[in-house]
């Protein structure tokens, strides 16, 4: 833009400086006529000769010289001009010069003004339109962190206010999404936790009763005298193998749905995990729990039980550990539960996460809370649960 400006006043310039020599040549001609109608300036009074503008006398060793004028505008201007004498008379451009420089700086000062104003105002608007365009940036970096109740404000100029519209729309688009997969998500945990639950009872009522009939009917030939000892041999096999499946349902009915939960509440509950995943997972894992848990609904504990639950099997299927340590705590504000292992980490959680992460990202939204993930290869990971307790605890004087 300076360039331009620049540009254009050179342009200006050379057409004035045309103009104005122009204009001299013609002052010049007319002063020469006037010349001749005059008398020689020895004969005409000092004050007459000093007050003449363009004529000085002939012999005046001053001519030519214009007052306060540099002397390459003066050259310039009136350089190629002929100076001729006429009746005792020099014909002298400096009067006009001296006028043409004053209006040439009157002209540039005002050009010069009209420039700074120009950037101001330019200044104001692309100030205005980066300002709008840095919170455009900032809404973007939100909504690609998952924050996509970030909105703009409208704005004054049409094409950024479109702009900020349709990046409004956006975002309510990508929200309204959000919740939609949310909801479908929910729908399907809850759907999933029902058809557990449900396969669960079948199991225990039918399959777990055929199968301590079995054990029971194997036991009682062990005193059949009418069996030899291999006969018996066999039934005492048959028992053990019926114990060694119940023991085996009995974990898989834990991992479908743990009944101790509905019977002996969600502390018992995570402390028998946490032994039932010490034995099957050959692990060390140290439980530090707060004995005064929130009351939570029968939907809340099976949201926060699966979410244990995947969090320490991920930490006997990826974290090569050695020990996991699952601590639950309570202050005025929320609900803080950490799983910490001391494994090989992995620096791209949560960012290449799978399944399971995104299950426990999910049931941390149905709880309410936030869940984050910190990860670095060689030092372990940590999973932080936090909730508060107005999404657990409605009901004031809940905490039991």
């Amino acid at each position: 833009m300076l360039a331009v400006f620049l540009l254009i006043y050179l342009l200006g310039a050379l057409f004035y400086i045309q103009q104005a020599r122009h204009d001299v040549q013609r002052e010049l001609d007319g002063v020469a006529g006037l010349a001749q109608s005059l008398e020689s300036p020895d004969s005409l009074p000092e004050s007459v000769v000093s007050g003449m503008r363009h004529l000085t006398p002939a012999g005046d060793t001053g001519s030519g010289v214009s007052r306060g004028v540099p002397a390459w505008f003066s050259a310039l201007i009136a350089r190629e001009f002929h100076r001729p004498v006429v009746n005792g008379w020099r014909v002298d451009p400096a009067d006009e010069v001296e006028e043409i420089w004053e209006g040439f700086l009157l002209v540039s000062g005002a050009y010069a003004i009209g420039t700074c104003l120009c950037f101001l105002a330019l200044f104001v608007m692309v100030r205005r339109g980066m300002r709008t365009l840095a919170s455009l940036s900032e809404a973007m970096g939100a909504i690609s962190a998952g924050q996509l109740t970030s909105r703009l404000p409208r704005q004054q100029e049409q094409e950024l206010d479109s702009l900020i519209c349709r990046f409004n729309s956006m975002a309510e688009a990508l929200q309204s999404e959000q919740q939609t997969v949310g909801r479908l998500l929910n729908e399907l945990l809850r759907l999933q936790d029902r058809e557990r639950e449900h396969i669960a009872r079948v199991l225990h009522d039918d399959l777990g009763q055929y199968l301590t009939g079995i054990r029971a009917q194997a036991r009682s030939l062990l005193y059949d005298p009418g069996l030899n000892d291999r006969q018996k041999k066999q039934a005492s096999d048959l028992a053990e193998n019926c114990e060694t499946i119940q023991r085996h349902f009995r974990h898989l009915l834990q991992d479908l749905h743990p009944l101790v939960m509905e019977q002996l509440g969600l502390g018992s509950a995570i402390r028998h995990l946490t032994e039932q995943w010490q034995q099957l997972s050959g692990l060390e894992c140290r439980l530090a729990m707060d004995d005064r848990l929130p009351k939570f609904t029968g939907e809340q504990q099976t949201h926060l039980y699966r979410f244990l639950q995947e969090a320490l099997n991920n930490v006997s299927r990826h974290a090569n550990a050695s020990c996991a340590t699952l601590a639950v705590a309570l202050n005025a504000t929320e609900l803080s539960i950490e799983v910490r292992d001391d494994g090989v980490g992995n620096d791209c959680l949560p960012d290449n996460a799978g399944l399971g992460v995104r299950s426990m990202r999910e049931r941390a939204r149905c709880l309410g809370g936030e869940v984050k993930f910190f990860s670095r290869m060689g030092e372990g990971t940590r999973i932080r649960l936090a909730v508060p307790l107005t999404r657990l605890c409605p009901i004031p004087g809940s905490i039991v």
